[in-house]
């Protein structure tokens, strides 16, 4: 650390703090580029009924005597009943910190404003990974585990909505009963250069019963029954439960959701599965390829692909493996290199694809290929807050402390369909918390045009 300009006591009571253009720095990841996407739908209710076609009577043959006995066949119509789930984010403003943060000249930056920013922040990447998992409000599974039991280490695709003061739970899986009926607290977050994991650290110990494999959840995240409270997504739309295979797909797939049974058409019902044949060789583009072609093939246009980052790199670099390029060296520039792809498309037959998004909150080693106007959000609270803020075409960089507006600081009942504010005493005074609330569901209107792979 530099010394400053001088070790003089007295020459420095005389010199002020310089106060040029500093911003107040927002030091939080990227949000998710897919949920921007996402047609935010507006409804109401006790559900929204999503009918499906999933095949037809059977009743086809080339011997008319033999129609007799298949004619009465119906054609197996099915109708989901979405619900919404649901999420919150709170905080409270303090009065004296009001007052003293009014005005250029007192702060840099509003108190007020950077902690609805915050707040708001934290909800809009907690909706994002609810996009890609079941709605318990599971971050990911442990990777690895200390002996002391005060950190585990997980992947970066974990991290992306927890942060120091989150509250963990851990189970088994979703469906499971936790670990520990009380929670450890996040202390500390922080990358493992040799390893590429994330290692989250506790204030206290978390069991001895936390195994490898083990789900990180945030706690509240499911009811007594071990349903999800949150928002539903894909990892349950277009499940990869087991691989797709066995007794434990069959259970899965046969119990009821949102009111339908999906094991007498899985592919249509559940959307389409590839695997990658990692034994055999097969790279990460011939995968999202094979996935391409099982959509093209149950009748859907997909037109984006999604990956985790750290496999969008895997699926550049076998892009880049089987280029032929031609680089023009200009005379004035004869030893500039440029390396890498900046965007790139992806075709079967007439499906062209050009949004290949790399997304954080995608879970590493999975992928997804949609066709966007089947996805949807189904709010019954005005969920446009939290997508509208987000870059829409797969721009880098992060939000901004200046990008989040004052709330109101009278107490109101649902302001905007958004959030309530009430009075809350603090030593300093009467203060007001604000609770910003989601009511929604995520929900693909047509799964057979969609799938999901693992690489």
């Amino acid at each position: 650390m530099a010394t400053g300009v001088t070790q003089d006591l007295s020459v420095i009571a005389v010199l002020k703090e310089y106060y040029g253009v500093q911003d107040v720095e927002a030091l939080v990841f990227r949000n998710s580029p897919v949920l921007a996407q996402i047609k935010k739908v507006r409804v109401g209710g006790k559900y929204v009924p999503l009918p499906m076609l999933a095949y037809g009577s059977g009743a086809v043959t080339a011997d008319y005597t033999q129609l007799n006995n298949q004619a009465a066949n119906t054609y197996l119509g099915l109708t989901m009943q979405v619900t919404p789930g649901q999420l919150f984010s709170a905080f409270v403003l303090d009065p004296k910190e009001f007052l003293a943060s009014q005005g250029d000249k007192a702060a840099y930056r509003s108190v007020f404003a950077i902690r609805a920013m915050l707040s708001l922040d934290d909800l809009r990447k907690t909706l994002a990974t609810c996009f890609y998992r079941t709605g318990a409000l599971e971050m990911g599974p442990v990777v690895a585990l200390d002996t002391n039991r005060l950190y585990v280490d997980v992947d970066p695709s974990t991290v992306m909505a927890i942060s120091p003061q989150s509250q963990i739970m851990f189970a088994p899986s979703v469906t499971t009963n936790y670990r520990d009926p009380n929670a450890v607290v996040i202390q500390s977050i922080q990358t493992i250069q040799t390893s590429g994991l994330v290692r989250v650290t506790f204030i206290s110990q978390y069991v001895a019963s936390v195994a490898v494999g083990d789900l990180l959840m945030l706690k509240g995240g499911r009811d007594n029954n071990l349903q999800p409270n949150a928002p539903v997504g894909m990892a349950s739309w277009l499940p990869t439960i087991a691989n797709r295979t066995g007794a434990t797909w069959n259970n899965y797939i046969a119990t009821p959701f949102f009111g339908v049974n999906r094991s007498q058409a899985p592919d249509r019902l559940a959307g389409n599965f590839v695997q990658r044949n990692s034994s055999g060789g097969e790279t990460y583009t011939a995968t999202i390829l094979r996935l391409i072609k099982q959509i093209r093939r149950g009748g859907g246009v997909p037109n984006m692909i999604v990956v985790n980052d750290e496999d969008y790199q895997q699926v550049v670099n076998d892009a880049l493996a089987n280029r032929t390029f031609m680089q023009q060296i200009p005379s004035t520039e004869k030893n500039k290199v440029t390396q890498g792809i900046t965007q790139f498309q992806m075709a079967f037959s007439t499906s062209w694809i050009n949004m290949v998004y790399d997304d954080p909150y995608c879970p590493r080693g999975t992928f997804y290929a949609f066709d966007m106007d089947s996805l949807r959000l189904f709010g019954i609270s005005n969920t446009a807050p939290i997508i509208d803020d987000i870059p829409t075409n797969n721009e880098p960089g992060g939000p901004e402390a200046t990008d989040q507006g004052e709330l109101t600081t009278q107490y109101q009942f649902l302001v905007d369909d958004m959030y309530t504010t009430k009075p809350v005493d603090l030593q300093s005074g009467p203060g007001i918390r604000y609770d910003l609330q989601v009511y929604a569901s995520f929900a693909v209107t047509n799964p057979a045009h969609n799938g999901v792979g693992l690489f």
